[in-house]
Formats: structure tokens, C-alpha cells, sequence
């Protein structure tokens, strides 16, 4: 199965990450203050219902992915959000759920210039790529821009380009879009269905991991 993976799927593969905690040891008669490397778990709040009911699926799905049983994709404009946001470091002692899990690209429906250059980029701002959308006039992409609103419109980008590259499911974790695709799903008449982990791995007969045994059983310094 060749699932489009959202930018959102990739921060909340991150469950943990390594942080420094000053520790107090007993030398003889003498106190010594050290920094000690810990893995820290950072969960969904309290109010976050949809994101902690969705992430143990996530990580059952990765790891069907490593082994082969998913094949994980991404596309030029979600590595362009991915530029742009401030990361999500795990460190040495942190947990990615996408760690070692092989991530393919698709081609764009629509190609534009990107530029890195020393004395200034080009098509990197958020700005520019929402410009870029809006210059679109393909037929099938105007129709789902029109149907889901300009609040989605990199959202319906990236429907288009499942759509184009024929893959079999686009993976999110946006609550909002997956509402608003799933409620107009027959105005938007599209061949890939828009799936949170539970969906998919609901569809795939797969059962939730927790979190906190998974990390129990990684040893970082093996």
C-alpha cells in the first residue's frame, strides 16, 4: 500500500526527545553537581483527545512500513513545509517513529522554481508557495480547491498529487482537514481517500502500540 504522508504525520512521529537534567552524585564528604542525558516522553495534553487516540496507531504503522508492509511518500512541496517549520530534534536518546523507515518521493503535479543561493532564495516562504497554489489553473485542482476552501489549498495540493502519483492513501493527522475532506467527499469525487493512523490502521486490521513499552524496549546505546 503507497500512502502520501502528511507534514503533521513526521513532527508527531517524534514521541520523545533527549534533554540534559543536573543530577546531584555523593563523592566522599562532597557533593557533584552533573548533566545526565535522559529521554524525555512529551504526550499529548489533556486536551488533545485526537492526537492521543491517533499515535499508537502511528506507531504501528511504521513499523509495518519497515517492514515492508506500507510504502511511506512525500513530494517537493511538503519538504518545503518541512524546510520552513522549526524542528522537532529527538537527539541521541529521543524516539522516531520514522526512524530507519524508508520515506520515497512523487513528483509534483506542477513544478516551480526553488533557489538556494547566497544572495537570497527564492520560492521558500510560505508566502511563495501559497502564490504558487493559487496560480494553478488546472481543472481537477480547482475543483478541489474550490470544494474545501483556501484554508485548505496546500492541503488540496497534496490530494492532487496522491491523485497524480496513483497512490493508494494520503496519511494525516490535521483533524480539521480530514473532517472537512471526509464531509465533502463526494463533491471532491476523489480516488485517494484521506486517512488518520487509526483509519488506516483500523483498514489493515492493525492493533495500537503503547507508546511508553516501545520506548522501554529501545536501548539507545546499543
Amino acid at each position: 500500500m503507497k500512502v502520501l504522508i502528511d507534514r503533521n504525520i513526521e513532527i508527531n512521529a517524534i514521541t520523545h526527545k533527549t534533554k540534559l537534567t543536573q543530577q546531584v552524585l555523593r563523592w566522599g564528604p562532597h557533593n557533584q553537581i552533573v548533566e545526565v542525558l535522559q529521554r524525555a516522553h512529551f504526550p499529548p495534553r489533556a486536551d488533545e483527545s485526537f492526537r492521543k487516540e491517533q499515535i499508537p496507531y502511528l506507531i504501528t504503522l511504521c513499523a509495518f512500513a519497515k517492514k515492508g508492509k506500507l510504502q511511506f511518500f512525500t513530494s517537493d512541496e511538503l519538504r518545503m513545509e518541512k524546510l520552513r517549520q522549526k524542528r522537532r530534534c529527538d537527539g541521541y536518546l529521543g524516539v522516531n517513529l520514522l526512524q530507519d523507515v524508508a520515506v520515497h518521493s512523487v513528483r509534483c503535479p506542477v513544478k516551480r522554481l526553488i533557489l538556494f543561493a547566497p544572495t537570497g532564495n527564492v520560492g521558500v516562504t510560505e508566502d511563495e508557495q501559497m502564490e504558487f497554489f493559487r496560480s494553478i489553473r488546472d481543472p481537477r485542482f480547482l475543483k478541489i480547491r474550490n470544494v474545501m476552501g483556501d484554508a485548505h489549498i496546500d492541503d488540496a495540493f497534496h490530494l492532487w498529487t496522491a491523485e497524480e502519483a496513483r497512490l493508494d492513501a494520503l496519511l494525516t493527522m490535521d483533524q480539521r482537514f480530514w473532517r472537512v475532506v471526509n464531509q465533502k467527499k463526494k463533491m471532491i469525487g476523489s480516488t485517494i481517500p484521506v486517512v488518520t493512523p487509526k483509519k488506516l490502521g483500523e483498514h489493515l486490521n492493525a492493533k495500537p502500540t503503547n507508546i511508553e513499552k516501545l520506548a522501554a524496549e529501545i536501548n539507545s546505546f546499543t
